[in-house]
């Protein structure tokens, strides 16, 4: 079979078998209910029907009905569903489902934090683009720390599992790739009122990495300096400090105490 590949669907194909059966084992997935999002030609859902008591796969690009077919025929379990999973109703989902995936690079974040979402699915093993997990899994005082790090550590607790070459694709990327380990919290750090002032306190800021806490919050809520640097003072925080020197529990703390909204 010939596959014309489909940009526009942001297709990569990992074929090495090796790899691909790493990825299930460190997924944890064995006789639990997996989502797939963007099968492809099947490499991967092979691997996970095998192991896996189900397996739900969203496909954009109805032309790879041929790859997938027979892999439906052999494994009773698996089901195709050829639709955007960015359009798809998760609130279906009645029971707990565990993600496994080769995500489309230009709509990552996209995808996570539909999943993030729903409450029945619970881990996800998603490969992305090795930039963008090594943000994901930063830490404070790193380069790569950024608002997009200390949201989804909120959400979860986040692992990288692995890198990958680019060249383990077809066709090949322009960026290497890694599997990142998502697991989400059992239990919310806040509750409702105080998450929504936690998630708009962290983007505001990261609003301008360069500049300090004092002025990326004045910035975003128009509050008069001097009444920040007495809150920050008060927190037993520097008024001269950065929000890439601060910790989730440093962010939680500040948020639950800021009261300029």
């Amino acid at each position: 079979m010939n596959h014309q590949v489909k940009k526009k669907y942001g297709q990569n194909f990992l074929r090495d078998k090796n790899l691909l059966l790493k990825i299930v084992r460190e997924s944890k997935i064995e006789d639990r209910c997996v989502i797939e999002v963007g099968p492809g030609q099947g490499a991967l859902t092979s691997f996970l029907a095998e192991r896996a008591r189900e397996v739900i796969a969203y496909e954009i690009d109805t032309s790879l009905a041929p790859y997938l077919n027979p892999i439906v025929a052999k494994y009773p379990h698996v089901t195709i569903l050829y639709e955007d999973f960015l359009e798809a109703d998760l609130s279906i989902l009645n029971q707990e489902y565990h993600v496994v995936a080769n995500v489309p690079y230009y709509i990552t974040t996209t995808i996570i934090f539909k999943l993030l979402e729903n409450t029945h699915i619970k881990t996800a093993s998603l490969m992305i683009q090795k930039e963008v997990c090594d943000r994901l899994v930063a830490t404070p005082n790193s380069k790569d720390y950024n608002a997009l790090s200390v949201i989804l550590q909120y959400h979860a607790h986040v692992y990288k599992l692995m890198d990958v070459k680019r060249h383990l694709f077809y066709p090949v990327p322009h960026v290497d790739s890694a599997v990142i380990r998502i697991e989400k919290r059992e239990k919310s750090l806040l509750n409702s009122l105080d998450e929504k002032r936690f998630l708009t306190f962290v983007k505001h800021a990261f609003k301008q990495k360069r500049k300090t806490l004092i002025n990326n919050l004045y910035e975003g809520y128009q509050t008069p300096k001097e009444e920040i640097i007495n809150y920050l003072s008060r927190l037993d925080y520097a008024s001269d400090i950065r929000a890439e020197k601060l910790s989730l529990d440093d962010f939680i703390k500040l948020a639950k105490e800021w009261s300029y909204d």
